[in-house]
This record gives C-alpha cells, sequence and structure tokens, in this order.
C-alpha cells in the first residue's frame, strides 16, 4: 500500500508552498522583533549603570577630598549644581555635602549626587567619619 502522506521533503518536486514560506517568514519576524527588543533594553540599562557609576564616582571623589583635610575643624558643607562626570559645569549631576561633629575632632561627612534622567529622580549618598588626613 502506497503512504499518502510525503515525510521527505527532497522528495517533494514542487517545493515549498506559499503557506509554509509566509508561516516560516512570520517567526523569524517574530524573533528578530523579540531580539531588537532585548538590544534596547541592554542599552538602556548600560546607560542608566553608566549614570550610576559616574555619580557613585563623583561622590567617592568629593568624599575623598573632605576626609584629607588635615584639619577637620575647618570643614564646611557646599554644594555643586549642574556638573558632569569630571565635576565640571554643563553636566546633570548635583552635588552635596554636610559635615556633621562628631566630638572635637571627628567629624561625619554625608555625600549626596542627585540626578534626573527620564522624568526619574535618582540620588547616590555615601558616608563617613573622619578625623581628618584621610583617617
Amino acid at each position: 500500500m502506497r503512504s499518502y502522506l510525503k515525510t521527505d521533503l527532497a522528495s517533494n518536486p514542487n517545493g515549498f508552498s506559499l503557506i509554509e514560506v509566509l508561516i516560516a517568514m512570520a517567526i523569524l519576524a517574530m524573533s528578530m522583533l523579540a531580539a531588537a527588543s532585548m538590544q534596547i533594553g541592554s542599552i538602556r540599562n548600560n546607560a542608566s549603570g553608566n549614570m550610576v557609576t559616574q555619580a557613585n564616582m563623583l561622590a567617592k571623589a568629593q568624599m575623598e577630598v573632605l576626609k584629607n583635610t588635615a584639619d577637620v575643624t575647618t570643614l564646611a558643607g557646599g554644594s555643586q549644581n549642574n556638573i558632569d562626570a569630571d565635576g565640571l559645569s554643563g553636566g546633570i549631576y548635583n552635588r552635596s555635602w554636610t559635615v556633621t561633629n562628631l566630638g572635637t575632632t571627628a567629624r561625619r561627612i554625608m555625600v549626596t549626587v542627585q540626578w534626573s534622567k527620564r522624568g526619574r529622580s535618582r540620588t547616590i549618598v555615601l558616608s563617613s567619619n573622619t578625623r581628618g588626613n584621610g583617617v
């Protein structure tokens, strides 16, 4: 008895039907859209991570400057607005710091870096105690 179902595509002399080609193209298009969507998400997350890293470095740089002050009794709070990743004017970051007395020879320093991107406000806060001269 002869089978009417052809399981071997190579033995089909007519090739692929139009329906088979359209289904294959639809599957390919959906997979390409999914890959493009993942790529866009990856780019956004990398940019966001870069901004967090820059803000963290700005906070650390100011913390080091303040902690390396020889006489902590001269420390005072302050701020810098609209700075870039290098601390120069013209950026999206606002950096501020406060100094709180912990006694006669020690101070608590809090450095805050704030920025807004795509309507969302972000903040990084570093806190440290110091006696001056990097200690």
